[in-house]
Parts: structure tokens; sequence; C-alpha cells
């Protein structure tokens, strides 16, 4: 579903409810996969979302991976063998996304932009994993979190669950990190995205987690 121009949002949730969602980025430069879902029928669901936008899987150019969980990297082999893309993390996640699937996957640093869809920014904000990331979209003023942040299927935020993180408490402090930027938009991995406002929520979740 192309919830923004040029972003396609892939609910791979049974109920549909986005409580686990990974991304199409529809690039004049080539077409970018935000993390990888863990199952076939996830894979399936990213071709079909290709297909609504008249893309198949030569289209795609580059794998970003927000980190290293396995609901976000089991299918990064698969992938890989479907597109050739390369595979891209923050330099602390990716030699923990390589050798526990097996993929070669390239080290980012943070603040790093890639050149693709108008400029897309690294920012590393440790605490639910090493090298955990979010990327920032300078063009549609939209951060796409992954778990940097969490929410529910109204869209009301949270700080990653500590029984998920490798350090809860650095995890809700880290997430500041993210006021640096001037977006309206935040998308991520377990929860209704914030369309329009989404900085102003995002300063309250901090502000609450304080």
């Amino acid at each position: 579903m192309e919830e923004l121009k040029g972003i396609h949002i892939i609910d791979n949730s049974e109920k549909k409810d986005h409580g686990m969602e990974c991304w199409a980025l529809d690039c004049r430069e080539g077409v970018v996969l935000v993390d990888g879902g863990m199952t076939p029928p996830h894979v399936d669901n990213i071709a079909a979302e290709l297909k609504s936008m008249k893309k198949g899987w030569g289209d795609v150019k580059l794998i970003l991976v927000t980190h290293k969980h396995g609901d976000h990297t089991k299918n990064l082999s698969k992938l890989k063998e479907l597109t050739g893309a390369p595979i891209k993390a923050h330099k602390l996640e990716a030699p923990l996304i390589q050798k526990a699937g097996g993929v070669k996957v390239e080290g980012l640093e943070d603040g790093e932009v890639i050149p693709f869809c108008g400029g897309i920014e690294v920012i590393w904000v440790p605490g639910h994993s090493e090298g955990n990331a979010s990327y920032y979209l300078r063009k549609q003023k939209t951060i796409i979190a992954g778990d940097t942040i969490f929410g529910d299927p109204e869209g009301n935020l949270m700080a990653p669950p500590e029984k998920y993180c490798l350090d809860a408490k650095q995890a809700a402090k880290e997430m500041d990190r993210l006021l640096k930027y001037d977006f309206d938009n935040l998308l991520y991995t377990h929860g209704k995205d914030i369309i329009g406002g989404a900085k102003a929520k995002v300063k309250d979740l901090v502000d609450r987690t304080r």
C-alpha cells in the first residue's frame, strides 16, 4: 500500500493491524527494501507489493536493515537470491546480521546519507540492539523507525519493551535522537504508522519516558 508518495508499506501481520511491517521505496534510482520479514509468506507479500508498483525483483537495487532481530532479517538470504541487491545496516549491526544469516551485509556509518529517494540518512539509535538504526527520508520528511519506537493498532507510541531490548533504558533514552530531524511522518514495524504531526507525538513520548 502506498501510504505516502513513493513509500509502500507492506503489512506482514496476520491480523493486518500493522503489527509487523516492512517497506518498499520507489526511488528514481531503483527500489529500496527496508527490512525483509521472517517467513516465506512475507516474501510473497513483498512480491505482491512490487507487482502493484509495476516492478519486479530485478528493480530492487538496495536492501536496508534496521537491526538484527529475526523478524527483520530471516528472509535476507532469499531476498538476496531474488534481487542480487546489496544488503546494508549500521556498521555495528552488519557483522551480527551476517553471522546469523550467512549473507554479506555492508556497514553504514551514523549520519551517512544513502543516495536514493533524495537522500536517506542513517540514524543510529542504540539500545534495542547494538547497531539499531532508523532511516530518515529527507524529501518525504519521513522517518522509518523500525523498532526504535513501538506502538499499538491505534497509533499510541511507546518505548521498545524491555524483553526485546539489549538495554531497555538506553533504548528509551536514545529515542530523542529522532527529534534532531525535521519529520512529519513516522513509520515503524510494530504499530499503526503516524502520518502527519509525528514529531510532536515522538516528543511527547520522549518527555514521558525521561
